[in-house]
């Protein structure tokens, strides 16, 4: 978790397919490295050239260093780095397009919250989630939460529940701690707890 705050409990979620994420950031990257190949094949070389080579072999190499790991596993692929390089290349001349470099740059920012392992924190105070922005439920808001094979479930007094897989196997003792943790929490209203 990002916030100072001391946690007893940390779930850390599986997370999703990012597929559709990197394929279109892929797309976006090799927008840029066409439109400056074209704008450099296409303009009077001038002394900055080499950045724009520089940027462009950045964006490349990043892409394709990203295509070897993508058949690893636990590696979440990212493209902060080509991002802001095409940025800066559409700052640059022979392109120059700010408004542009200015889309790539919150792209290049809403990649790294998109991708940033989704965790839960349980305290004293209640449960946190991770997002941007933080959720905090006080226990009170809480109908259920419990922890049985792999599977955390939360069921708000909503009547909204969440059930989400965890990233990694959980063993039965923390299984069965945390499950405790939770019910001494929990507001006591007489409804049934499964363990």
């Amino acid at each position: 978790m990002r916030q100072k705050k001391e946690y007893d409990f940390v779930v850390t979620l599986k997370h999703p397919d990012y597929k559709i994420y990197n394929i279109i950031t892929v797309l976006m990257c090799l927008i840029t490295v066409a439109a400056s190949i074209f704008g450099l094949l296409h303009s009077e070389f001038f002394s900055l050239t080499w950045v724009n080579v520089f940027l462009t072999a950045c964006i490349v190499i990043n892409l394709f260093l990203a295509f070897i790991n993508s058949n690893k596993k636990q590696n979440i692929s990212t493209f902060k780095w080509a991002l802001y390089a095409s940025a800066f290349l559409w700052l640059l001349y022979p392109l120059h397009l700010p408004f542009i470099a200015v889309f790539y740059i919150i792209a290049a920012l809403l990649e790294r919250q998109i991708k940033f392992p989704q965790e839960i924190g349980f305290s004293e105070d209640g449960i946190t989630f991770n997002t941007f922005p933080f959720k905090n439920y006080l226990w009170d808001e809480v109908r259920n939460a419990m922890l049985k094979d792999n599977m955390l479930t939360l069921d708000f007094v909503s009547n909204k529940i969440l059930q989400k897989e965890t990233e990694s196997d959980v063993d039965k003792t923390t299984e069965t701690e945390f499950n405790a943790y939770c019910n001494a929490h929990l507001p006591d209203d007489g409804s049934l707890l499964i363990e």
